[in-house]
């Protein structure tokens, strides 16, 4: 049960730091010149996000991120840093940059872009190489390795005058989840089989889970932020189409909240769960009646009590 919960947190509570002053902005420097890019195999699609400020009742929206890019533990995190071709600062060539990690905080990100000096660094790229375009219009790739799993912020930082440029999620978990199944269905096939492995190895046990909804139900997920004045927190409102679920804040795995949530999934959707303690299972998908032809979005993870998240993936699937 747990594991469930996490997928559907692992999308809310990211999501939600991209608030900022009563707007939904996205946290780049002002100009525009910098940006950074993952180069991830995986990554988690981003549901809609609003941002509601009690003070004035403003509303924002938008897809802010439109992805958080996963890695393992042991893979090495490479990007790609881009530089505006309109950049005129004399910082071309881009080595007085670099791209650090920075464990995830939520109120750091509802601050927006911080000072350099104020954020806590782990990690940072070996090297960027350098950009010779005379008009700035290129980009530079980097690497960072050896990163343990968790919740991360990279900050693209200039070193010379101490300033957060751009910011990016991204999440690291402890190894990968390899799925062997079709990605071509028939409507009328009564059930889903997913062979999921995980590449982490031992036998303690392992919650293995996946959730299949259909491309537009996944895309008509959203959030709700609003101000609590009282709390001084952010209320998070999780919603799927009309119906709609409170998500703790901060997040907090619980069979309340799995019960709360059950009842927003749509009927055409389906969810496999099971405890193991091998390396791999076989999930059943199941619905009450004929898939309905079309994408669906499977989203599927693997869970230690122990050790934590082992592996997070999605994949589009085809109903014909």
């Amino acid at each position: 049960m747990r594991v469930i919960i996490a997928l559907f947190l692992l999308l809310a509570s990211p999501i939600c730091s991209t608030a900022q002053n009563g707007s939904a902005v996205d946290l780049s420097d002002a100009t525009g010149f910098y940006r950074i890019d993952f180069e991830a195999n995986d990554s988690l699609l981003v549901p809609q996000m609003s941002f509601v400020d009690g003070t004035n009742g403003s509303v924002s929206s938008g897809s802010l991120i439109r992805s958080i890019p996963t890695y393992s533990s042991r893979q090495p995190i490479i990007g790609s840093l881009h530089i505006s071709q309109n950049h005129s600062s004399s910082n071309c060539s881009g080595s007085d940059l670099s791209v650090c990690l920075s464990p995830f905080s939520l109120s750091q990100f509802l601050a927006g872009l911080p000072d350099a000096a104020n954020v806590s660094l782990t990690n940072c790229s070996t090297e960027i190489d350098e950009i010779n375009d005379l008009n700035c219009a290129n980009s530079s790739r980097f690497q960072i390795s050896n990163v343990t799993s968790g919740m991360y912020t990279a900050y693209l930082i200039d070193e010379n005058i101490s300033r957060v440029l751009d910011a990016l999620p991204l999440m690291v978990t402890q190894g990968n989840i390899v799925l062997e199944m079709s990605y071509k269905v028939l409507s009328d096939e009564p059930f889903i089989q997913v062979r999921m492995n995980t590449t982490e190895q031992g036998n303690s046990s392992k919650f293995f889970a996946a959730i299949m909804l259909s491309r537009s139900d996944y895309d008509n997920i959203s959030l709700s932020l609003s101000k609590n004045k009282s709390s001084e927190r952010i209320d998070i409102t999780l919603y799927l189409g009309n119906r709609s679920v409170k998500v703790p804040n901060p997040t907090q795995v619980s069979t309340e909240f799995l019960m709360n949530m059950l009842p927003l999934l749509p009927q055409n959707s389906a969810i496999g769960l099971q405890e193991s303690t091998q390396s791999g299972v076989d999930l059943i998908l199941l619905t009450d009646k004929p898939w309905n032809r079309g994408n669906y979005i499977l989203t599927c993870g693997v869970y230690s009590p122990v050790a934590g998240l082992l592996g997070i993936k999605q994949s589009e699937v085809e109903v014909i």
